[in-house]
C-alpha cells in the first residue's frame, strides 16, 4: 500500500510539473464529462451517481484528455470525501454517498458541476485549496489534485470555483465544485456532427 501511495504521489508531481500545452479541438463536453464519471460508477458500488446532461450537443474547444483528467480529479476527490464521511462517527443514520454531475450551457459559457454529500470544504482559506501542496487529507494527499484542475481550466480560459453544496434530500452538507468554460463559437460548433444524448445515470 505504501509503495502504491508513493507511486501515486510521484505521478501527481510529474503531471503537475510537465503539464502539456492543450491541443484544442471541438468536442462535445457531455462525452468528455460522462466517460470518467462512468468509470467511477462502474468501480464504486457504495456511491450513487446522478449525471444530468443536456439533450443537445454542447461543443467546447478543449483538449479532451486534459479536461477528462480534470474531471477524474474532481470525481476522485468527491468519492474520497464521501468515504471519509462514511467512516465519521457523526454521519447521519442511513448515510449513503451521492455524487451529482451536472452540465449546463448558459449563453456563451458552459458550466460543469460536481456535487457531493461529504463533509464539505473548510470555511477558512478555502481558496488556498487551489494552491499546490495544500491539502485537507493530511499525509494521504499531495495537495496537487485541485491545483492540476485549476491549471488545466485556466489553460482553457475558464474558471474553477469551490462552494458549499446546496441542501437536498440526503445532503445536509458537502462540496460543489464548478468548472466554467467558454462555449465554442457558433461557426465551429455547427461543424461538429451532433450525437444522440449520452445515457445519463
Amino acid at each position: 500500500r505504501q509503495v502504491g501511495d508513493v507511486s501515486r504521489m510521484v505521478d501527481e508531481f510529474s503531471a503537475f510539473a510537465r503539464m502539456p500545452k492543450p491541443q484544442m479541438e471541438p468536442s462535445d463536453i457531455r462525452e468528455v464529462v460522462r466517460e470518467p464519471v462512468f468509470l467511477f460508477q462502474m468501480s464504486t458500488s457504495d456511491i450513487t451517481f446522478d449525471t444530468r446532461l443536456p439533450k443537445e450537443a454542447v461543443i467546447v474547444l478543449c483538449d479532451r484528455r486534459l479536461i477528462s483528467q480534470a474531471m477524474t480529479n474532481l470525481v476522485k476527490n468527491a468519492a474520497e470525501a464521501i468515504h471519509a464521511m462514511a467512516e465519521s462517527p457523526d454521519k447521519e443514520p442511513g448515510y449513503r454517498g451521492r455524487i451529482e454531475t451536472i452540465v449546463r450551457a448558459t449563453g456563451n459559457r458552459v458550466e460543469i458541476e460536481v456535487i457531493d454529500n461529504g463533509p464539505g470544504l473548510p470555511k477558512q482559506n478555502r481558496a488556498r485549496l487551489l494552491e499546490p501542496y495544500v491539502t485537507t487529507k493530511g499525509a494521504k494527499g499531495t495537495g496537487l489534485g485541485l491545483a492540476i484542475v485549476q491549471r488545466v481550466i485556466e489553460q482553457h480560459g475558464g474558471t474553477l470555483t469551490l462552494e458549499d453544496a446546496p441542501p437536498a434530500p440526503g445532503r445536509t452538507r458537502g462540496a460543489l465544485l464548478r468548472i466554467t468554460l467558454p462555449a465554442a463559437p457558433a461557426e465551429i460548433a455547427t461543424t461538429v456532427r451532433p450525437k444522440t444524448a449520452p445515457q445519463t445515470a
